[in-house]
């Protein structure tokens, strides 16, 4: 659950109020930008929500002319549900690409609901609960053949959940866990272009392993596994590129509430309640992309997804569908760099979810 809070800015910034884009590059070897977006909006779980996020694109090295620009940035929100979310992150390409770190740190505050069911009346209600939590999370990798990738991965996550139903005591039931987990990455990235690809494939493998000896409360294991496959649809443009997205979220073992994975975000749009949880996650997603006109593009995007607790029960357990649209605009063109906004469309239930990037981006 927790590394879904670190993508819910994602999941409640639904418009921005303005633009800022600088875009500084004066050669193909020498490239720097900046993407600043502050927003104001409202959705049904948050109420009003303002933040900002802020990216900065740059090159470790100007030599450097076939490592990608690396970003750092910092993302921020506040709602009227007095939820909060604040990050600092960064992703650094070097050494002619054979070098790959991710850096991200942050605090969050989040009051949200889960769903639960009532077998005896074939219905449910929302619950609300509130986690705070605090994380690291870092990412190291190595060329180690052609366009594969290999190297560990750890977080370091204290977090705090309080339900809103009373425990023994006739309180609010509090948990307090520390989630910290070591493990290893391998991905096969042959695509074209980082930001923006219109051919290549990208295969990313991670399992974590949360133990007590390094400070976990729970032991367990998480695999992820995220296959993007991009195809350039006219041989002398990049208007139109169609993508193909299948992911499996699985965890074994002693899986606490925080532990779970959330239907939603990228896996899969049109979901933003919180009620279908569980915990493993799978996908399947496909995406059109178009830029139509000038720095201006749109999305249309559909995909199916299922949460269960064991694989075995996909075939027995409804599918959660999801399609939508969304529009574009390139606000850095040096970087293909697009900012945008989705719409979309669940079971009973609906998402606008704004972005810089892409989706489908690991």
């Amino acid at each position: 659950m927790i590394r879904k809070f670190t993508k819910l800015l994602f999941l409640l910034l639904p418009g921005f109020a303005f633009v800022y884009g600088q875009d500084s590059a004066t050669s193909k070897k020498q490239k720097n930008g900046i993407a600043a977006i502050p927003m104001i909006n409202y959705n049904r779980t948050q109420g009003v929500v303002v933040g900002a996020i802020v990216s900065n694109y740059f090159k470790m090295n100007k030599k450097d002319s076939i490592s990608p620009s690396s970003n750092a940035g910092f993302a921020g929100i506040y709602t009227a549900e007095k939820s909060y979310a604040l990050f600092l992150y960064s992703s650094l390409f070097f050494d002619e690409d054979r070098w790959r770190i991710r850096l991200a740190a942050g605090a969050l505050d989040i009051n949200f609901q889960f769903y639960l069911d009532d077998p005896v009346t074939s219905t449910g209600n929302f619950t609300d609960y509130t986690t705070k939590a605090d994380l690291v999370v870092l990412q190291l990798q190595r060329k180690i053949f052609r366009r594969v990738y290999f190297g560990p991965t750890g977080s370091f996550i204290k977090s705090s959940t309080t339900f809103a139903f009373p425990g023994a005591n006739g309180q609010d039931s509090v948990t307090r866990s520390i989630l910290n987990n070591v493990g290893y990455i391998i991905t096969n990235d042959t695509r074209d272009h980082v930001q923006y690809p219109t051919h290549g494939m990208f295969l990313n493998f991670k399992n974590q392993f949360y133990r007590n000896w390094i400070g976990s409360d729970y032991e367990f294991v998480r695999y992820i596994v995220a296959y993007n496959q991009f195809f350039k649809l006219s041989r002398t443009t990049d208007k139109h590129v169609l993508v193909a997205r299948a992911t499996m979220n699985i965890a074994t073992g002693d899986v606490p509430f925080e532990g779970q994975t959330v239907v939603g975000g990228e896996d899969i749009r049109g979901y933003s309640q919180g009620k279908y949880r569980n915990d493993q996650v799978y996908t399947l997603q496909t995406e059109y992309r178009w830029n139509f006109y000038g720095k201006w593009g749109m999305v249309a995007f559909a995909g199916l997804a299922s949460a269960v607790a064991k694989v075995s029960d996909i075939s027995t357990s409804g599918l959660l569908p999801g399609v939508g649209a969304g529009l574009r605009y390139r606000m850095l063109p040096s970087e293909k760099v697009n900012i945008g906004v989705d719409a979309g469309v669940g079971k009973g239930d609906y998402s606008i979810t704004f972005r810089i990037g892409e989706a489908f981006g690991r």
